[in-house]
C-alpha cells in the first residue's frame, strides 16, 4: 500500500512539473520583459525609498523590546535585523532569526536568552501591528455593508486584545504558570508588560502600511492599471502564499502570488509576473547589498553558518 502511494505521489509531482514547464515554455516572456523595461525609475526609486522605510521600522519595533532587558545602540540592531533579513533572502530554511541573536550577541554584547526572548515579542507585536492594519486598511476601501459591519466587529474586538496587551503584556500570562516554569520565564514576561508593546506594534502598523504602499508603486511604475483594493490584495495574497518559503526570497511563488490576485481585478498574467519581478528585485537586492556590507562581504558563509545553526536546533 505504501509503494502504492509513493508512487502516485511520484507520479503526481511528474505530472505537476510538466505542466509548470509548459506554462513557462509557453508565457509571453517577451510581453513581461517589455513591461519591465519600460518601467518608471522614478516610482521604483519612491517605493525603494519607502519599503527600505518599512525596513527600518521593523528594526526600530525589536531595538524598543529588547533595549529594556539588554542595553544595547538603535544601530546594532538595524544591522541585526538586515543581516537577519539578508539571510532570510538567500536560504529557504528560515535561519533570518537565528542571524538576527547571533549577530546582535556578538556585536553588541547582548545575552542570547535577552534576544530569543525579545524575537518571541516582536512577533506578538507584529501580529498584533497585522491585525490591526487588516481592520484598519478596508476603511480606504469600498465594502459592501455587511463586510463593513464585520470590519467594525473585528475591529472592536481587536481594541479589547491590543488594550490588554499593551496594559498587561506577557505578565499576567507568566504569573498563571506553574512557579517552576515562571521562574524560566520571568524575562520574557517582564518584556511584555507595562504598555511596553504600543510603539513597537504602532511601528508594525508603519511596516505594512509602507509595504502596500510598496506593491501600489510598483504595480504603478509597471503600467499596471490598479486600485488600492487590487494593491492590497495582491499584498495579502504574496504574505500568504510565503508562509512556507519554498524557495530563497520567495523567487516564483511571488509572481505567482500576484498572478492569481490580480487575476479577479482583470490584470494580465505577464503584467503581474512583470510587476512581481521588479518587486522581488527592488526589495531582495538592496537587502542584499547592505547586508553585504555590513557583514563585510561575508553573508553567503555567514548564510551557511546560520542555516547549519538552525539545523542544528
Amino acid at each position: 500500500m505504501r509503494l502504492r502511494w509513493r508512487w502516485l505521489w511520484w507520479l503526481g509531482g511528474l505530472v505537476g512539473v510538466g505542466l509548470a514547464l509548459k506554462s513557462i515554455v509557453h508565457f509571453p516572456w517577451r510581453v513581461t520583459f517589455a513591461a519591465l523595461l519600460a518601467a518608471d525609475p522614478g516610482l521604483l526609486a519612491v517605493a525603494l525609498v519607502v519599503n527600505l522605510s518599512s525596513l527600518a521600522a521593523k528594526g526600530w519595533a525589536w531595538h524598543l523590546i529588547l533595549k529594556r532587558a539588554a542595553p544595547h545602540s538603535w544601530r546594532a540592531a538595524q544591522e541585526a535585523n538586515l543581516v537577519g533579513s539578508a539571510v532570510n533572502d538567500l536560504s529557504v530554511a528560515v535561519a533570518g532569526e537565528v542571524a538576527r541573536v547571533q549577530w546582535i550577541a556578538r556585536r553588541a554584547g547582548v545575552p542570547v536568552a535577552a534576544a530569543i526572548s525579545s524575537v518571541v515579542w516582536t512577533r506578538v507585536a507584529e501580529a498584533l501591528a497585522l491585525a490591526l492594519f487588516l481592520v484598519m486598511a478596508p476603511s480606504v476601501l469600498q465594502l459592501e455593508p455587511w463586510l463593513r459591519a464585520v470590519q467594525v466587529g473585528v475591529g472592536l474586538a481587536l481594541g479589547v486584545v491590543l488594550l490588554l496587551a499593551w496594559a498587561r503584556g506577557g505578565s499576567w500570562l507568566v504569573e498563571q504558570l506553574p512557579i517552576k516554569l515562571r521562574s524560566r520565564l520571568v524575562l520574557l514576561g517582564r518584556m511584555g508588560s507595562g504598555g511596553r508593546l504600543l510603539a513597537p506594534t504602532l511601528l508594525g502598523v508603519w511596516n505594512w502600511a509602507t509595504q502596500w504602499a510598496t506593491y501600489h508603486l510598483v504595480l504603478q511604475a509597471t503600467h499596471v492599471e490598479v486600485s488600492l483594493a487590487a494593491s492590497f490584495t495582491a499584498l495579502v495574497a504574496t504574505n500568504l502564499s510565503g508562509l512556507l518559503r519554498p524557495t530563497p526570497a520567495n523567487v516564483g511563488v511571488v509572481q505567482a502570488a500576484l498572478v492569481v490576485g490580480l487575476l479577479p481585478f482583470g490584470i494580465a498574467p505577464e503584467q503581474a509576473v512583470a510587476a512581481g519581478l521588479a518587486l522581488q528585485g527592488l526589495q531582495v537586492l538592496p537587502v542584499l547589498l547592505l547586508g553585504a556590507v555590513v557583514t563585510g562581504w561575508r553573508l553567503l558563509g555567514l548564510t551557511r553558518e546560520f542555516e547549519q545553526t538552525a539545523g542544528a536546533a
